[in-house]
Formats: structure tokens, sequence, C-alpha cells
């Protein structure tokens, strides 16, 4: 009786690991098939192809603390972290002026001049962003949604240059997504009379960020919400 009950169980026992094998081969497989789907998707979205430049035509604008320099920088990095190609300018505009003997009211012309130098290097920009902060009341300029403050965006467009109807289109889709995201978080899109170096390419928008007033972190938090949206905005 003891004999066949050991014979039964070892019986058992086999088929329990033979039957278990194949199921963990299986799952070991899955497993495997997974980590290298999520790792394409990784690469994927690291070649996406998209590239972006930013740059400061005023870059002494600051912030309560902080300029708009380290504004610039930190949507640099959100864009990265998102897969796109980002450049930053990092020449110092405002040595070059001094150095040259340029006047403030000619602060477009040389950042013009290192936006070309940019585009004669690499090519055609999916999107080229000129990032400033405006002078206004920190009232005007901030928003508060569930206890979050917010510094306001607004887009700048001049009506001078010859691609004004292809960067007001952009400027208004823009402005329309960050308010479907935060109401009220976009004061809209401001037509001056001036070109803002938009004739070089179509793809430029000049976008307002907060005012001097705004703490950085009320600026990041405005960044992450734009972020979001140029990213869905290249994606579509």
């Amino acid at each position: 009786m003891n004999n066949n009950f050991k014979i039964v169980l070892k019986i058992i026992i086999v088929i329990v690991i033979l039957l278990n094998l194949p199921f963990q081969k299986v799952f070991s497989e899955n497993i495997e098939n997974v980590a290298a789907s999520l790792s394409a998707t990784d690469v994927q979205k690291q070649q996406n192809g998209k590239s972006i430049y930013i740059y400061n035509t005023h870059q002494g604008e600051e912030y309560a603390s902080q300029s708009v320099k380290e504004g610039s920088r930190y949507l640099m990095q959100l864009l990265q972290n998102k897969g796109y190609d980002v450049n930053y300018e990092t020449t110092d505009f405002e040595l070059y002026k001094t150095k040259n003997h340029i006047d403030y009211a000619y602060s477009y012309t040389v950042s013009k001049k290192y936006l070309n130098k940019a585009l004669s290097k690499h090519g055609e920009y999916d999107l080229v962003i000129d990032f400033h902060r405006d002078s206004i009341k920190k009232s005007l300029s901030t928003i508060t949604v569930d206890h979050k403050n917010y510094a306001k965006l607004m887009f700048v467009v001049g009506k001078g240059s010859e691609h004004y109807p292809a960067v007001k289109k952009r400027c208004e889709k823009l402005s329309s997504m960050l308010n479907q995201k935060i109401p009220k978080i976009c004061r809209g899109v401001y037509i001056k009379q001036s070109h803002y170096n938009q004739g070089t390419t179509d793809n430029m928008m000049l976008i307002e960020v907060g005012a001097n007033q705004n703490t950085f972190e009320e600026v990041q938090n405005s960044l992450n919400i734009l972020a979001l949206v140029l990213d869905e905005y290249l994606s579509a």
C-alpha cells in the first residue's frame, strides 16, 4: 500500500513538472517580448525625426527668480524627454551687442543672425520658438487652478512677416489647445505691426511665458502644459 502510494505520488510530481515547464517557458518568452516591445517603442520615440530650435531674442528678461534662459532650458528638457531633437541657442546675445556697440532696439537683428546660422547648419526645423516673458501685473499674468498657480501664456504674431498667415494659424491652434488643457491659461494671439523674424521660416512662434513677477515654479507649471500641447500638435 505504501509502495503504491509512493508510485502514485511520484507520477503526480512528474506530471506537474512536465505541465509547468512549458508554462514557464511561454511566460518567460512573453516577458521578453514585452520588454523588447517597450524598448522598440522607446527607440522609436527617441528617433521621431522632429527637431526644434529654441532661442531668446531678449536674453536679459527675468522673472521673480531665474530668467527666460532658464525657462527655455527647462522647456528644452521637457521636449527632449518626449523624443525631440532640441537645439537651444547658447550664444550670449547681450555680450555680442555690447562688444559690437549694438543698441537694444536691434535685438531682433542679432537673434536673426544666429537663427539664420542655425537654419543654414541644421536645415528646416519642425518648430522654431522665440521664448520671452511679458511685463504686466502678476494679477494679469497668473491663473490659479485647483490651488496651483500657472504663468499665463501669450503668442505674438508679426503682421509684417511674409509668413503671417501660417504663423497666425499655428499660434491660434496652439492657443486653443492650451486653453482646452487649462481654461484661460493662454491669453490668446496678439497681432502687432512688425515681423519678429517670422519671415525667416513659417515654422516660427514667439511666445510670452508669464511676466516679470511670476515665480519660476509658476513658469515651470505652465511649461509642463505647453510641452504636452506642442507634442500633441507636432505628433498630429
